[in-house]
């Protein structure tokens, strides 16, 4: 959606700069307005930049701030996200491969199964706070446990809401 939204920008930039050149002049100089440069510089600046074919490519970065996406960026998100879905689903199952098929062994298993989910979702959502707010500092790090817990808390709720759904169904199955 990101690079689909970038070409209509581009396309609708480019359409203004050759059917509007004046529009694309204006937009030119209120991107460079907030920086208090000198009037003839800035006619200078606008004049040159009107005559160029980097125009458009300007606009989009600065005037729009539209930096064109990566082209690999969608296959490595989509990447991302089912390698995550994988390890995430496939992780907790793993205690119930090395259990005894009694009703003892399956229990201990669930237990280990919701320990690790409950740690992968703390470090998920740990690593995942730091790295948007950043890994240095006290503050940084408090908020990481803060979003870890709240990961781990959401996920665990969502995983006991879906147990309880399915013996729900279970249940009804029966009747």
């Amino acid at each position: 959606m990101h690079r689909e939204s970038y070409q209509a920008t581009k396309a609708d930039t480019k359409a203004t700069v050759a059917m509007d050149p004046a529009t694309a002049i204006a937009s030119v100089m209120s991107t460079f307005a907030p920086y208090d440069i000198p009037q003839s510089l800035l006619h200078d600046l606008t004049m040159h930049l009107s005559k160029s074919s980097k125009l458009p490519d300007f606009l989009l970065r600065f005037h729009h701030s539209l930096p064109e996406p990566a082209s690999s960026r969608a296959f490595t998100c989509a990447l991302t996200i089912a390698a995550g879905y994988f390890i995430g689903g496939f992780v907790p199952l793993l205690p119930y491969f090395f259990v005894e098929s009694s009703e003892a062994g399956i229990m201990t298993a669930l237990a280990w199964s919701i320990g690790i989910m409950f740690a992968a979702l703390f470090a998920f959502g740990y690593c995942k706070t730091c790295f948007v707010q950043g890994w240095k500092g006290r503050e940084n790090r408090w908020k990481g446990v803060k979003g870890g817990a709240q990961m781990a808390l959401i996920g665990s709720f969502a995983a006991g809401v879906a147990m309880a759904l399915v013996r729900g169904f279970n249940g009804l199955a029966r009747e």
